[in-house]
């Protein structure tokens, strides 16, 4: 998810905790209480410093420094840490064992189970395997997650004697929001395994800036088959591809291409000659497709040693061509 969810939703994991005073109890907020809300703050956005991690290229900072061993389920006590420490400096006095505890809470809950449920995924259960696990409820930014939240915090702000109040009802609503996505996300599962009895495998993704609409992918025996279903509407075949055939060993072999094969769930793979004997090797996701036709693109250029010479991301376009590819595709 983004940042701004991250932190909200942070904040209101801290807010859960009853507090020693503040408005409407008669008492100042206790060291505890501040401390609380700051280290749940702070420790839902230390996974995200590994974004500062240097990379070889574009490409590899995307698939291998970010959203790696920093989100991992074995370092959130580490974050935790951090953020107890920091907090417990800012605020002399906190207990720190409360501090500690919220604050891992909002690594697990306000960060890695956000960067879960998008389809990005993240590789959480690292060393221990680099899979990337993904929920597919809703993309990296979903307004309907952070709305709620950012009323909620809004509110707090306004009326102070609620402010706890507040927050867990924007939590609240948030989280009954994921609970739809999920339940709407296996109804039209149901109904495309229905209508595609011969596909060996059918994934399911978020739409853009939708809360009933869904991109979907079947393999079937003649390839991949890409569309769209609304919740409450039919189901629409966008385009048929073909698989791709495989690539040459030696490409396969080249380290951005295998990052790049495997954060793909449903590749469509190119390759193209360069002028010096190289090769372009394109690697495209079905899961982000518009219309049938990908929009994210992993592109390597590799020399005649089979060296990277370069890897980037290709997003389809400028933000607004991709803004009126999505309007056409509706």
């Amino acid at each position: 998810m983004d940042n701004l969810t991250h932190g909200l939703l942070g904040l209101a994991i801290g807010a859960l905790r009853r507090p020693d005073g503040g408005p409407g109890t008669g008492r100042p907020f206790s060291a505890t209480d501040k401390a609380v809300l700051c280290a749940s703050l702070v420790a839902a956005e230390l996974p995200d410093l590994d974004t500062l991690l240097p990379a070889a290229n574009e490409a590899m900072h995307a698939l291998h420094a970010h959203r790696g061993i920093s989100h991992a389920i074995v370092v959130t006590p580490l974050w935790a840490l951090v953020a107890t420490g920091l907090a417990c400096a800012l605020f002399r006095g906190a207990r720190a064992l409360p501090t500690f505890g919220f604050a891992l809470g909002a690594v697990l809950f306000a960060h890695l189970a956000p960067d879960l449920w998008t389809g990005w995924g993240t590789r959480a259960l690292l060393p221990f395997t680099d899979a990337r696990l993904h929920w597919d409820l809703t993309g990296v930014v979903d307004p309907l997650v952070t709305l709620p939240l950012l009323a909620g915090l809004i509110f707090a702000w306004v009326k102070r004697a609620s402010w706890r109040k507040a927050l867990t009802i924007g939590l609240a609503v948030s989280c009954a929001y994921l609970g739809f996505r999920g339940i709407s996300r296996e109804i039209v599962k149901g109904r495309l395994e229905a209508a595609y009895p011969t596909a060996s495998r059918i994934e399911v993704f978020p739409s853009l800036l939708s809360a009933h609409r869904w991109r979907w992918v079947a393999e079937v025996p003649e390839g991949y088959e890409a569309g769209v279903a609304q919740l409450f509407g039919a189901v629409e075949s966008q385009r048929r591809i073909p698989m791709s055939p495989p690539l040459p060993a030696d490409l396969g072999a080249n380290e951005a291409v295998r990052e790049a094969l495997a954060w793909a769930r449903l590749p469509t793979v190119s390759v193209e000659p360069l002028e010096d004997g190289g090769h372009q090797v394109r690697i495209a996701d079905l899961r982000y497709h518009l219309g049938g036709e990908p929009t994210l693109s992993i592109v390597v250029d590799v020399d005649r040693e089979g060296a990277t010479r370069d890897a980037r991301l290709d997003r389809g376009g400028t933000s607004a061509e991709i803004v009126e590819r999505w309007k056409s595709s509706r």
